[in-house]
């Protein structure tokens, strides 16, 4: 029988590596100060407010609380148990360590079986059924035969786990229901088309199958191509939007290209599943596409966290074209990214290019054929339009100059005029002089209007608003600060007798603590952070790890803790006196008001007294 992993074990395996590693796999950080800084993986924002503390190995985001050790990042980022968690970081790390022996699988009282889980198991099963079908079986013969005429290798065919659903009598169905599958689970997976009588059918029918899955290598949904035309049905057919599967939130093979693209420091969009899959043959493994809509924000957030160069390389015909400009004023006010543009010749798509030309002239094209979004604008300006034609002509260098007023650099400004100047045989000098008059228009358009005074709406804040602590409150946080990094205070602490923090949070991560210190001499958070459970806890910890103390006044600043929570003891005290006195008055008890009264003059004589003392009043 498995049994849990060893603390040794967990320890061995999270000193070996080094949680910038890990959490860089997921998010783009950039140094600032002591610590690593990107934008949240849990959150959307635009300001980055997620830190790594490399000397500490935790993570914290200042806007949404989440914090933890490395386990705690992939537990949180990729929905896993902590034994799972474990598992995963030492193969993250690359760390050679036999795990087989312990339990490190989510048990059902630690991970119940949710409806995600269900379906991503679900859609898992179904996709291996598809893959089998097509590899292996006389069905999938005729699909196997397109995969290969497409130039789809058996290497490629594994790595994207392509399949076929066969038009075979309902197959998916019959399979699950041998399986004794949940039939609302079914209904609501989006796998399945319900008919009028309330039975199911295969949703994919006669198609070979693209699995789509979400930045953790899951698969959720399908994209089907047609095998055989048939009237009324689309060339490809996508899985519907379910609990799993929002289309805007997903791009194809991010899970497989997200470390490429950090190591490439670039992404390359592409219009379509065959051109990522056609590049990923052409040794471009940084490639993505989106879900057969325009790219959305959802999108652009999961690029962002990976890079800061995006090249577009849609299509390289009329429609492509105008795909590719509508990315660019998607972009055009966002400083997020540095857009690049690849136009293949001949108006081919990447995936017809590479069977063309082969993967090397394709490498050459997608590296040194890249354009700024300017450049690309000039040219898009030019379709349709005869500039042996007078009007055509000038119509041109209008759209062109008016592009041209958005270009802050006068270096690149000067590159673009000395272009159309030798492609329209205009004089540089009357370009210029236009181009003038079109930036003052732009600035006098720009002039910020006149203030009027009126109420306007606040802009959200993205930051969380953090709760003003009381007194005791910023006593306690000092105090375990303290404890936690040094030993005198420790000693001292635990000989105060009796003593208890008051609010309950600080009093159980201090209980966690002295346990802590039972086995360890030194402080070390990422490890500590192992024995708490509890998210708010966690974020607690890190809050109270991040405070600063003044090394020549350690004494004072603990005499001092002390004496406020000694007065925090009291007030709460003197406040239930003072309750139980209204309460025994209201009543008419005279006994019960002089006892109150008695135990309110005790109680204020004390407060008074405590200035100046160090101890602290049993509860």
């Amino acid at each position: 029988m498995a049994t849990r992993i060893p603390e040794e074990v967990v320890e061995q395996i999270r000193g070996a590596v080094n949680i910038t590693d890990v959490v860089g796999q997921y998010v783009q950080l950039k140094k600032s100060g002591r610590n690593l800084f990107g934008l949240c993986p849990f959150h959307e924002e635009r300001t980055p407010s997620f830190s790594v503390a490399e000397d500490k190995q935790i993570f914290h985001c200042f806007s949404c609380g989440r914090g933890g050790n490395v386990f705690k990042f992939i537990m949180e980022i990729e929905s896993l148990s902590f034994p799972e968690a474990v598992t995963r970081v030492a193969d993250l790390g690359h760390i050679n360590i036999d795990l087989s022996g312990y339990a490190t699988q989510a048990s059902p009282e630690a991970a119940p079986n949710s409806q995600q889980q269900q379906l991503r198991q679900l859609y898992q099963d179904a996709a291996d059924l598809f893959h089998h079908i097509l590899l292996n079986t006389k069905l999938g013969e005729t699909a196997l035969a397109y995969t290969q005429q497409r130039q789809l290798t058996a290497e490629l065919l594994d790595t994207f786990n392509i399949g076929y659903a066969p038009d075979e009598n309902n197959l998916l169905t019959r399979f699950f229901a041998e399986k004794k599958i949940d039939f609302n689970l079914l209904r609501h997976s989006g796998l399945f088309i319900e008919n009028s009588d309330g039975t199911l059918r295969d949703r994919f029918v006669d198609r070979v199958m693209f699995p789509i899955k979400d930045g953790q290598g899951h698969v959720i949904a399908f994209s089907g191509r047609a095998l055989t035309k048939r009237e009324g049905q689309p060339k490809y057919l996508n899985s519907p939007e379910t609990e799993l599967f929002n289309k805007r939130n997903v791009l194809f093979n991010f899970d497989v290209a997200k470390a490429e693209i950090r190591k490439a420091k670039q992404v390359v969009l592409f219009e379509g599943f065959m051109d990522v899959i056609a590049a990923y043959r052409a040794g471009i493994k940084y490639g993505v596409a989106s879900m057969g809509t325009s790219l959305t924000n959802e999108q652009l957030y999961l690029l962002q966290r990976s890079t800061d160069h995006l090249v577009v390389c849609y299509d390289g015909d009329p429609p492509g074209m105008k795909a590719t400009d509508r990315v660019i004023a998607l972009l055009h006010d966002d400083p997020r990214f540095q857009l690049s543009i690849v136009t293949l010749p001949e108006q081919l798509d990447p995936d017809e290019y590479v069977k063309k030309y082969g993967a090397e002239r394709f490498r050459d094209v997608l590296n040194g054929g890249m354009e700024t979004a300017v450049g690309f604008r000039l040219r898009y300006l030019k379709q349709g339009r005869n500039l042996d034609n007078e009007q055509d002509k000038l119509t041109y260098i209008d759209a062109a100059l008016h592009e041209l007023v958005n270009v802050s650099s006068a270096v690149e400004r000067d590159i673009y005029l000395n272009r159309l100047s030798e492609s329209l045989q205009v004089t540089y000098e009357a370009l210029v002089t236009q181009l003038q008059d079109y930036l003052v228009d732009a600035t006098v358009k720009r002039q910020p209007a006149p203030q009027v005074q009126h109420e306007v709406a606040a802009t959200p804040q993205v930051h969380q608003q953090q709760a003003k602590l009381t007194r005791a409150e910023r006593a306690e946080r000092g105090l375990l600060n303290l404890y936690f990094k040094l030993a005198d205070i420790r000693i001292a602490l635990r000989n105060q007798p009796d003593f208890h923090f008051i609010h309950e949070p600080y009093q159980v991560i201090y209980q966690l603590a002295t346990a802590y210190f039972a086995d360890h001499d030194q402080f070390v958070i990422a490890q500590f952070m192992d024995r708490i459970n509890d998210d708010r806890l966690q974020s607690l910890v890190i809050a109270i790890d991040q405070l600063v103390y003044d090394e020549n006044t350690v004494q004072e600043q603990y005499q001092d803790y002390l004496r406020a929570l000694q007065q925090a003891n009291l007030e709460q005290q003197l406040n239930a006196a003072q309750t139980q006195l209204q309460e025994a008055s209201r009543i008419g008890d005279s006994v019960g008001s002089l006892n109150a009264v008695q135990t309110i003059v005790q109680l204020k004589r004390q407060m008074q007294s405590s200035v100046g003392s160090g101890t602290v009043v049993k509860n």
